[in-house]
């Protein structure tokens, strides 16, 4: 099998924009004919290839049969560089000879691997191809049309993408600038074979927590806040259906922290991105999570009781409700236009090719810049906890974000502690937890009785409660400073 090297940027299209798609005068020919394509991914029931980092597939057109091994790596946004290995076979069967060349070749070689492995999901699609060519460089545009079908469950598909034939990858990026201009385009997380198998197993409609960032030491700068912001991406991107289609309260929840958790990185990295685009992406996410945060803070204040059992009577619930409404429709209805996609296209590009990727810290090994920022982050949350007892509930917020970005600073750079420091560097980010958490219920106190105030008025048992969680706090604070920082 021939070993390539595949530069890919995934989109997905609105079926109800195909046709403006093909009509894009940078195509050429909008009656270009598409192809039928069939496709049949192999793995066991149990995925041993997918937790391997590997995707196998047989795709037919027409009498043509091609077997592709791709190595998958972690899980990550719309924008990936890998390794694929190709072959063209005789027939609808494997060629289990030719994939002894490939790492999926030694893993089928393991106990009773390859009695295991069978079609797990299959794509049946309409495939359109151009290949757009600028100056020096040369990118395929491949539009499919389709659906993908598993355990007798199927999705649609409806999907761009841009491959790197020749030139560099920013050749990608503006491209689908181009495109999103007159285009609603998304950025696509899921390769077919991973929604196969979330199809397969009927995970389809859940909200999804942060998967963990792979980091490798040998990283520089650029390239690990590149991997971090896909990481972050592909978490709000999974989570973002399920809110648009549902109004689901979880996947909001979980949307709202991936958006948290990409503007953190930007603070973290923010020594390495000296070009002026940062405050045009900045301005984005900030616009963005404050319609998320007001949403989430009328979800949890209707989930509220009072220390005495008390909840908000129905008037309140009413009034609470029509405004949770409003605010769902205000997030809906920014999830529906181009700013936002748009926004997220600039973000994967620029963190992938932007100036900032030319400067000299951009190009430094990303330990011993991790190791810096930790410890800026740890010095600035203790100077501030020493005080825990006596801070006013504006400070503590304060504080809880400080919190809330350390903690996020070393789940990012958690794949780069030494082996014989895991055990601590689990345990620090575990207390940070804790006491983020408890700072949290103080805060959400506070602005309970902000925006409900009658709720709480002459609630003794109330108060009793916040002195609790102050003297708890102090006690979480106590135990962190005692493990310390687990970098040093």
């Amino acid at each position: 099998m021939i070993q390539t090297q595949e530069v890919e940027l995934k989109l997905e299209i609105p079926p109800g924009e195909i046709e403006a798609l093909r009509a894009t005068p940078l195509l050429g020919d909008p009656r270009r004919r598409p192809d039928t394509q069939r496709t049949v991914y192999f793995d066991t029931l149990r995925g041993d290839l997918r937790k391997a980092g590997y995707s196998l597939r047989l795709r037919q057109n027409g009498r043509s049969f091609v077997q592709t091994v791709k190595h998958r790596g972690s899980d990550s946004g719309g924008f990936s560089s890998r390794a694929e290995w190709e072959k063209k076979n005789d027939g609808a069967a494997l060629d289990f000879e030719a994939l002894k060349a490939t790492p999926v070749g030694k893993l089928l070689s393991k106990r009773d691997m390859r009695k295991r492995l069978q079609p797990v999901s299959e794509t049946r699609v309409r495939r359109t191809t151009w290949l757009v060519r600028r100056e020096e460089s040369a990118v395929e545009l491949i539009l499919d049309e389709g659906k993908i079908v598993s355990n007798g469950r199927e999705e649609q598909i409806s999907e761009v993408e841009l491959e790197l034939k020749q030139g560099p990858r920013s050749e990608l990026f503006k491209l689908s600038r181009e495109l999103g201009r007159d285009l609603t385009l998304r950025m696509g997380v899921m390769s077919k074979s991973e929604r196969g198998f979330r199809l397969l197993e009927g995970r389809t409609a859940r909200a999804r927590k942060a998967e963990k960032v792979r980091l490798s030491p040998a990283l520089t700068v650029g390239e690990a806040f590149a991997v971090i912001v896909q990481s972050c991406l592909r978490h709000f991107r999974l989570n973002e259906p399920l809110f648009t289609q549902k109004a689901n309260a979880r996947a909001l929840h979980q949307a709202r922290v991936a958006v948290r958790r990409l503007r953190s990185a930007l603070t973290l990295f923010k020594p390495a991105l000296i070009d002026a685009e940062a405050a045009h992406l900045r301005a984005e996410l900030r616009w963005f999570a404050a319609l998320l945060g007001e949403a989430r803070n009328l979800d949890v204040l209707l989930a509220t009781k009072t220390a005495e059992g008390r909840t908000p009577d129905r008037v309140t619930r009413e009034q609470l409700r029509d405004a949770r409404k409003e605010a769902y429709a205000r997030v809906q209805a920014a999830l529906a236009e181009r700013r936002l996609p748009a926004a997220i296209l600039e973000l994967v590009a620029w963190s992938e090719a932007g100036a900032w990727r030319g400067g000299d810290l951009a190009g430094e090994p990303i330990s011993g810049f991790a190791t810096g920022r930790l410890e800026r982050g740890w010095k600035r949350v203790r100077r501030q906890a020493k005080a825990m007892g006596a801070l006013e509930p504006e400070a503590r917020h304060r504080l809880r974000i400080d919190l809330k970005k350390l903690r996020y600073s070393a789940e990012f750079f958690v794949a780069l502690a030494p082996k014989g420091r895991r055990r601590r560097q689990k345990h620090f980010i575990a207390q940070l937890q804790r006491l983020q958490d408890l700072l949290g219920q103080l805060t959400d106190s506070e602005a309970r009785r902000q925006l409900a105030p009658g709720l709480f008025e002459g609630a003794a048992a109330e108060e009793a409660e916040v002195a609790a969680l102050v003297a708890e706090s102090e006690r979480a604070w106590k135990a962190l400073a005692d493990t310390g920082p687990y970098w040093r």
